[in-house]
């Protein structure tokens, strides 16, 4: 009889992931259902009924509170990263840039296995918790072995330096140390990434698209207003003595290693407010099937639904958008590496009592973005709408990555001026055998003149990088929100991989500056191209899912009418 009902409606849909979904859904008090909608209208009605501050939930500022001690954590510990493996671990400035490179891409290829876990066995929440305990342990190694006094944390090498009447006796830290710690940090930072975003876009449901864009903008303020702080900080920290040596890394990496204990704190305090949805089951196992059905001539649509068919295109049209991503990734990120480099030649006399380091002049960068995030939100975006200019997501995003080629050229001007002003001094000198790094730091240019550049690349991260977190959330599938955090992630680790490759074409600083902004102008191109065949279709689905949802809270309002009106009394 049932089979006879199946076939008058049409073929069997046979979903095989929410049967693999249905014993981890029941733990967690959801339907276990075939249809998938049940859990969303689960989640809706927990979503609903959730107490709210300023129309917001309210755990949304302990996650915002959690991402900017992490935050701090993170950028604090990767500041002083480059001058500690030049002036500490003794690398070369090309083995420095490389290693701070690979550090960055396991930072942001390890998400991936962060988003399975959270997606497959233990829920964004607990999958944040456990990796951020692995994060810890990251910190403290790394503060813990750049105490040189202790014989098993060093390298055997010790330099006497003499500063005034005071003598400081440096040790050279053991390379086991930061080997360990950074690939601690990198698991547990890369692992907790696409988790936190998407686990904060949970609480908030689908029709909220204004509130969901302002919480990724406050996210994001969040993650530079803990860089801003830690990246003051740390290079004062660093730039102590203590412990009889010049400077103080075990401090400089310990106040990081603090905020992360801070920050899991801060998450765990508003557990009970959070909408934590279960694990939903392997989405990539679920894509590969699908997939694999279309590709060898199959109905996917008859094996695994229509839905299923249709949120697998969706995640193929998302991470087409992502393409071009690496490339502006790969110039981002130098900000980091070969940036402070080329601000250590500089000039960073301020005052008399004050020098700028060339490792705090990456404060700029998300002291700037706390600026200008509001005026964006507020000045700018509005001012396109109101003149009629676009302002779509796809729009914003090639503009951003103009700019950031912009930087680089501006860059690549600062560099030319470098060396004019070295050949000047040759000449005035008169020592032809002076090196370029050799040159005393007073006579170069100032180290302020690389502001605009800082000034221009942060305008092409707000337009390009924040519109990119958002556009990853909010045009996802449901069941592959965290994949899709993670895969945009994932263009980070490949954007760090190609700064290794590229800049082993020539060891002209000049020459790579120009050759990136080149790179970069055609990723803007391609993306143009990209986003003009799958706009459309993109916001197709992301409109049908809206709509869906407000079936479900219409469904869901005559229930509560049904039940208010069967539990009132008759009148006899």
């Amino acid at each position: 009889m049932e089979k006879e009902k199946n076939a008058e409606k049409g073929p069997v849909v046979i979903y095989n992931a929410n049967r693999r979904r249905s014993s981890a859904l029941e733990a967690k008090g959801f339907p276990t259902s075939t249809d998938a909608s049940d859990v969303d209208q689960a989640a809706l009605s927990k979503k609903q009924s959730v107490r709210r501050i300023f129309g917001y939930p309210i755990s949304i500022p302990f996650i915002i509170a959690n991402e900017f001690c992490e935050r701090f954590s993170y950028y604090g510990m990767r500041t002083i990263l480059t001058l500690y493996m030049t002036h500490k671990l003794m690398m070369s400035k090309e083995e420095a840039t490389d290693w701070y490179h690979e550090f960055v891409a396991l930072c942001y290829l390890t998400p991936l296995i962060g988003a399975l876990i959270a997606d497959i066995y233990l829920g964004r929440f607990k999958t944040i918790m456990i990796l951020s305990m692995v994060y810890c342990t990251g910190n403290a190694v790394m503060a813990f072995t750049a105490i040189g006094k202790i014989e098993i944390f060093r390298e055997g090498n010790v330099t006497e330096i003499v500063e005034g009447d005071t003598t400081y006796m440096d040790y050279q830290p053991a390379l086991w140390g930061p080997l360990v710690g950074l690939h601690l940090i990198a698991l547990g930072t890369g692992g907790i990434k696409p988790c936190v975003s998407s686990f904060g876009g949970d609480q908030f449901m689908s029709s909220e698209s204004d509130r969901l864009q302002r919480f990724f903008s406050m996210f994001y303020f969040s993650i530079n207003a803990g860089s801003t702080v830690a990246t003051i900080l740390t290079p004062e920290l660093r730039a102590a003595a203590c412990m009889g040596e010049s400077t103080c890394y075990p401090l400089a990496f310990g106040v990081p290693a603090l905020f992360m204990v801070v920050a899991v704190v801060a998450f765990v305090v508003a557990s009970r407010w959070y909408i934590k949805m279960p694990p939903l089951g392997n989405p990539l196992v679920d894509v590969a099937k699908v997939t694999w059905a279309i590709v060898s001539g199959k109905q996917p649509e008859q094996i695994y639904g229509t839905q299923q068919v249709a949120d697998v295109k969706q995640l193929y049209r998302v991470l087409a958008v992502f393409i071009p991503f690496p490339f502006f990734w790969a110039l981002f990120e130098q900000q980091g590496s070969r940036w402070v480099i080329q601000a250590e030649l500089m000039n960073g006399h301020i005052t008399d009592g004050f020098e700028l380091k060339p490792d705090q002049m990456q404060v700029f960068n998300p002291l700037l973005i706390l600026v200008l995030i509001p005026v964006f939100e507020v000045v700018v975006y509005p001012i396109f709408k109101k003149l009629g200019l676009p302002s779509s997501a796809p729009f914003r995003m090639i503009t951003g990555m103009v700019l950031v080629a912009l930087s680089f050229v501006m860059c690549g001007f600062v560099q030319l001026s470098m060396e004019n002003t070295f050949d000047a001094y040759v000449k005035k000198t008169g020592n032809t055998t002076l090196k370029f790094e050799d040159m005393d730091k007073r006579e170069q240019i100032h180290i302020l003149s690389i502001i605009p550049q800082i000034f221009v690349i942060t305008c092409g991260e707000i337009m390009c990088s924040i519109t990119a977190l958002e556009f990853a959330y909010s045009y996802a599938p449901i069941s592959m929100k965290s994949v899709c955090q993670s895969m945009f992630l994932l263009t980070n680790a490949f954007g760090n991989v190609c700064v290794i490759i590229f800049t082993k074409i020539s060891d002209e600083d000049l020459y790579l500056y120009f050759m990136w902004a080149g790179i970069q102008l055609a990723a803007a191109v391609g993306l143009f191209f990209i986003c003009k065949n799958v706009q459309g279709p993109l916001e197709a689905y992301k409109n049908a899912q809206i709509e869906r949802e407000k079936g479900v809270m219409k469904d869901q309002g005559q229930a509560n009418g049904d039940r208010r009106k069967s539990s009132t009394p008759y009148a006899e």
